[in-house]
């Protein structure tokens, strides 16, 4: 493989800066890999090459007339996109076919930010419909293949991003997470990702809305090869007088002058409720053993109460929506339901059986005045509860799914699993994604590091430490 398709995203940018390489060699690396990969693993499904090679032409005429040290960011780096987060000109479907004809109009904050800093858009990736889903999967483009074997899913609802980077097709990608949508797929596809807090970035520009109460839950955050292009990305997420900002909370800024010895790790593996695989409960213990061989203290402990996770998770989601998901998956006008399971039994429905079943019960969760307090409350003293054990310098390790990536369709049969992830987005803790190898058959393990609010520094500190003990990213060889 190019070896510039196994070099960060940071690193790709330092390259470019000292003049050893150019943006059009790196760009041309990319896309080609792109159409090397994609028709396997369906991954990017809108693509903008012509003007990202005009863009990298433009940058290294940048990098040859202007001084190192003026220079943006990422200047030159490719990155894609998540499809139901907007990119002007774009499509901006969200895999429902109501919305076919949807173009963006303008960018979404975090991409025009990536912008900014000089990062160059190459395409959007796919996504499950309307992102509600742990597959992607949609009637108007059809299914993402995980890229070590595509019998497996590669996750959702940011899947096509997982694939994508960890293809080697993309260096740096930005995705969204309401339930694991982020952690989910860079877990199942060998890459990192940070799922931010909630009230850190601006969640504009995001379809379905994520505004309201549903913008403390779905957020969206970076996917990439190395924790260090997660870091550089929250620094340009992250501006300084920032309007989206929960306000008195200051800008993202890496951790630094961290040791070991000042954290401690509590971590545990099953939630209490799914199971978890006998590889991804060996992995994870080894990679504690590992962290404490490190300097880093480590105690056993799972918060009381995770097994209502599933239960506070969707009766908080679903009653932070505007619109049924009737309603946006007919783009604003219900669709009828009967007619529409009448049409998938006959093969011809407009979508998956995912989004119908989702669909059906949606509403089922909603709450009356007296649920919705006591879940409230049972929600906080979650929270409370870990974040006082968590302190300033204690993080909570733990499974991003129960197992490697299953096999096309199996989510179904493992209904609570989400909430391995999902519960630390009604908690609004920030959670970072990171591999520590492989199992037996060739699939991707890794973990997520949860921390106390507006804590993500030290998260991806963590996770960066991880990477360095367990080898971080390894790329899938299509």
């Amino acid at each position: 493989m190019d070896p510039l398709l196994l070099t960060s995203a940071v690193q790709l940018a330092q390259a470019m800066r000292r003049r050893e390489i150019s943006p059009m060699e790196v760009m041309d690396a990319h896309i080609d890999r792109i159409h090397a990969v994609n028709p396997q693993i369906n991954a990017v499904v809108a693509e903008r090459f012509e003007a990202a090679r005009i863009e990298a032409r433009a940058a290294e005429e940048r990098i040859m007339h202007e001084a190192p040290e003026s220079l943006p960011r990422f200047l030159g780096v490719p990155f894609t996109v998540k499809e139901l987060i907007a990119v002007k000109g774009m499509p901006f479907t969200a895999g429902v076919v109501a919305r076919r004809h949807v173009i963006a109009e303008e960018d979404a904050p975090l991409v025009h930010r990536m912008r900014q800093a000089g990062a160059i858009p190459m395409g959007v990736t796919n996504v499950s419909e309307a992102g509600v889903w742990l597959e992607s999967h949609n009637r108007i483009y059809g299914r993402t293949n995980n890229p070590f074997d595509s019998r497996h899913i590669a996750g959702g609802s940011s899947g096509g991003e997982g694939a994508i980077i960890a293809a080697g097709g993309s260096p740096i990608g930005i995705g969204a997470d309401i339930g694991g949508s982020i952690r989910n797929p860079s877990y199942f596809n060998g890459i990192v990702g940070h799922k931010p807090s909630g009230g850190l970035l601006p969640t504009t520009g995001h379809w379905p809305p994520a505004e309201g109460k549903r913008a403390r839950f779905c957020v969206s955050g970076p996917m990439g090869r190395r924790v260090g292009d997660l870091i550089a990305a929250m620094e340009v997420f992250s501006k300084s007088n920032d309007p989206y900002r929960d306000p008195g909370r200051p800008a993202f800024r890496a951790a630094d002058s961290l040791r070991p010895e000042d954290v401690t790790i509590y971590w545990y593996t099953g939630d209490g409720l799914t199971g978890v695989d006998p590889e991804v409960e060996h992995s994870t213990r080894e990679t504690v053993h590992e962290l404490a061989n490190a300097g880093f203290r480590v105690e056993p402990w799972r918060p009381a109460g995770l097994r209502r996770a599933p239960e506070i998770w969707t009766a908080l989601v679903s009653n932070s929506a505007d619109e049924s998901l009737r309603v946006l998956l007919g783009n604003g006008e219900a669709i009828p339901l009967l007619r529409e399971w009448r049409r998938f039994f006959r093969g011809r429905s407009n979508h998956p059986f995912y989004a119908l079943m989702m669909a059906t019960f949606d509403g089922v969760a909603e709450m009356g005045d007296g649920r919705n307090q006591r879940l409230l409350e049972r929600r906080d003293t979650l929270r409370d509860q870990i974040e006082s054990h968590l302190g300033e310098r204690g993080v909570l390790l733990c499974l991003p799914y129960p197992r490697p990536a299953p096999r096309h369709n199996v989510p179904l049969r493992l209904p609570f699993a989400f909430a391995y992830c999902g519960i630390f987005n009604v908690l609004e803790m920030p959670a970072t994604a990171v591999p520590t190898g492989f199992s037996r058959d060739g699939l991707p393990l890794g973990v997520q590091v949860v921390a106390r609010r507006h804590n993500d520094p030290l998260t991806l500190w963590v996770a960066e430490q991880i990477e360095h003990i367990r080898g971080g990213w390894k790329p899938a060889l299509v």
